[in-house]
């Protein structure tokens, strides 16, 4: 047993005196030009070490680093790249013995990191790899060449501990200033092909953002210590910079090694102005070996929106995809993607390649989109007699908010900074109460220019082509519209539209349409170009020309009105007019109309502005039988007046006689027969001749 005590003796004092004599003859400060040469070899930059190298005791043994400071080049805002205000490092002293300086843990406190991107893009990073690939090299030769010569110190460190350290990251080129407060990490050990644990927390602002972070990861460096292996890396963090506000964001990764599939998990909870949000999701991500490729598989995104600028008070959006980014080429390829939300399925791939202006390719389609579903819903003002002044004062607050609205301008500037190429189909697509089948759309972006080189769809058992452009590059965006509707019965689509149910038929327009704005004021004070329209095999509904044309021939009878059919329609083989849109008008004068009992012809316009019309149409009967004998080949004038929605029909009687010389002259004869019973002989005299050609004058001029 006291041999025991005595070799426990020994040895401590056998350590005791090592130590007086490692203090007493190895001076640490030796090690300041071997740690500056190095640092010069490695990274062409200097090492400035203000202060000596002294030993720590307590509660290891060690060094301590005074005030330290790693240059940076000249020509950026601050001196150095890092520097730091003490550094303790514990050491191993039998390594000494052998000139192998071995730090146990590395303390840092107040460490500060400056890094700068100058205006014309360089940075106080740029050459540090370089320099390091080139000393290794001339390290490399010269241990090869020089091996007879006596061998350098090795240093090792365990581990390093971060205390209250910061950074500041400018970049000159976005005017993006990132500055972090109270970084604290540590690393329990930093030996290579061991897994260590490593802890952070940060508080910082980029801008006027201001946000904290923390988390944890187990790492495994490579014996090169080029690649690191991860686990069980968790990390959460919280943001907000007045406008956004994100209260938790999360992420976590079960482990990370090169070439192989990691799992990760992610979320996110906040809001931005007038919408709030709550996203979580998750998906498998590998890097490839040589770390140009980032490949994503089965990601699902869940996002849960709620807030007043969205189409819907609430709304449920899920992503999947599967993804690639080539960090070398910066291209993100985007393949198997679904979008759901609240039910309406799209599904596609695509493609975006970062750049000054950003290049995006995609595919989309969907089996059934309702427009109207995700539109503000429709109004309808009501009156009543208890109400009547309130319903007035409110439409009139409605009209003047319509008519702001309608006089602003999209704003399409983002166009300008964009290219993109792409198509669209759509199974069955619902637009304004319209049923569309088999829609398919090819566009395209590109230097402000939005252009659908293509637009095909069923409608109504026709079908409708066409294409268009808007530019953007001036004041004013300037547009043209060009299609055609082929074979589409008109009375669905109408009443699906605009509730209205006035024309039947086969429907066959050509559109040839452009204009400089795109409000809706501008729209219709600056369009111009033609619509060309032929229907066939149709009806006119709420007017009944062959029974007005009785009601005209009941009234040179002096009878009464007739109602021999009581339905309020004109049959017709053929419509066929030119609409010709200008100055805020659209135009005719080749209104016609042709059926088996009349041909109608006409001119006249209807404003776009306040949708009044102002339309004269002549009747002329064609054939015989019922009741319309006795007035075949009479022209019979109609004046078509009133708006869109209330249009009014009226019988000319003036142009009625004028355009009928018979039917003018035996009004007349009727007239002076009348006066001949009413007065006798006293219908010659030359005042009662005077009034009775004022009375014809004002009925047939």
């Amino acid at each position: 047993m006291k041999k025991i005590l005595y070799i426990l003796l020994g040895l401590i004092l056998l350590v005791v005196i090592g130590i007086g004599a490692l203090v007493t003859f190895v001076n640490p400060n030796q090690f300041k030009p071997l740690l500056t040469e190095q640092v010069k070899k490695m990274t062409g930059r200097d090492l400035v070490i203000n202060g000596d190298i002294n030993w720590r005791f307590f509660p290891t043994l060690g060094l301590s680093v005074g005030e330290t400071e790693f240059r940076n080049p000249k020509g950026f805002a601050e001196p150095n790249l890092v520097q730091f205000k003490q550094a303790d490092l514990s050491v191993s002293v039998l390594p000494l013995l052998s000139q192998h300086l071995d730090i146990g843990e590395m303390r840092l406190d107040g460490a500060h990191v400056f890094v700068q991107t100058l205006a014309n893009g360089h940075t106080n990073l740029d050459g540090l790899m370089a320099k390091k690939a080139e000393a290794e090299t001339t390290t490399t030769e010269n241990t090869i060449t020089n091996h007879d010569q006596k061998a350098l110190w090795k240093v090792s460190v365990a581990g390093i501990k971060l205390v209250n350290a910061s950074a500041d990251i400018r970049n000159d080129q976005t005017k993006m200033v990132a500055q972090l407060n109270h970084v604290n990490f540590t690393l329990d050990s930093f030996q290579p092909q061991t897994w260590t644990k490593a802890t952070f927390n940060v508080q910082g602002n980029v801008n006027a953002l201001t946000f904290s972070a923390q988390g944890s990861t187990d790492i495994n460096l490579a014996a090169d210590y080029k690649n690191v292996n991860l686990k069980a890396l968790s990390a959460t963090m919280s943001m907000t910079d007045g406008n956004i506000d994100i209260k938790n964001a999360a992420l976590g990764l079960d482990q990370f090694t090169l070439g192989q599939w990691s799992n990760v998990t992610f979320s996110v909870d906040g809001k931005v102005p007038n919408l709030n949000f709550d996203t979580h999701g998750a998906a498998k991500v590998k890097l490839s070996t040589d770390h140009n490729v980032i490949t994503v598989q089965g990601l699902k995104v869940t996002n849960d929106l709620v807030g007043k600028t969205l189409p819907r008070p609430t709304i449920n959006l899920v992503v999947d995809a599967d993804a690639t980014y080539d960090i070398s080429q910066k291209l993100t390829l985007v393949s198997q993607l679904t979008l759901n939300a609240d039910g309406t399925m799209v599904s596609g791939s695509g493609s975006y390649l970062a750049a000054d202006i950003p290049d995006i390719r995609f595919a989309l389609s969907s089996d059934a989109i309702n427009i109207d579903d995700w539109l503000p819903a429709k109004t309808v003002a009501t009156n009543s007699n208890n109400n009547a002044s309130a319903a007035a004062a409110m439409n009139t607050v409605v009209a003047k908010e319509n008519n702001d609205t309608s006089a602003q301008e999209p704003d399409l500037s983002a166009l300008k900074n964009i290219n993109l190429a792409g198509m669209i189909a759509i199974k069955q697509l619902t637009v304004d109460n319209a049923d569309v089948a088999n829609v398919k759309v090819v566009t395209s972006v590109k230097q402000g220019v939005a252009t659908i080189n293509r637009f095909e769809a069923n409608l109504y058992g026709g079908k409708v082509t066409g294409s268009a452009f808007v530019n953007v590059n001036s004041a004013l965006p300037s547009y043209r519209l060009k299609n055609t509707i082929s074979n589409v019965n008109i009375l669905p689509l109408l009443t699906a539209v605009a509730n209205n149910k006035l024309l039947a038929g086969k429907a066959n327009i050509t559109t040839d349409l452009s204009g400089h704005g795109l409000s809706e004021a501008n729209i219709r004070h600056n369009i111009a170009g033609s619509i060309k329209v032929n229907i066939a095999d149709g009806a006119v509904y709420g007017i009944n020309i062959p029974d007005l044309l009785r009601n005209a021939k009941a009234k040179l009878k002096d009878q009464t009105n007739t109602a021999s059919d009581t339905t309020k329609k004109t049959d017709f083989s053929a419509l066929t007019t030119t609409l010709k849109l200008n100055n805020g008008f659209a135009a005719t004068d080749n209104f016609q109309l042709a059926s088996p009992l009349v041909v109608i012809t006409g001119k006249g316009r209807t404003s776009l502005v306040n949708e009044g019309i102002d339309l004269m149409v002549n009747s002329e009967i064609v054939a015989s039988g019922k009741g319309l004998d006795k007035i075949k080949g009479i022209a019979v004038p109609i004046h078509v007046s009133g708006t869109w929605q209330q249009p009014k029909y009226n019988l000319n009687i003036k142009d009625l006689f004028k355009n009928n010389a018979e039917l003018e002259s035996k009004a007349k004869k009727e007239i002076n027969r009348g006066l001949e019973k009413l007065f006798g002989d006293k219908a010659k005299d030359d005042n009662i001749k005077n009034a009775a050609d004022k009375l014809l004058k004002g009925l047939f001029n």
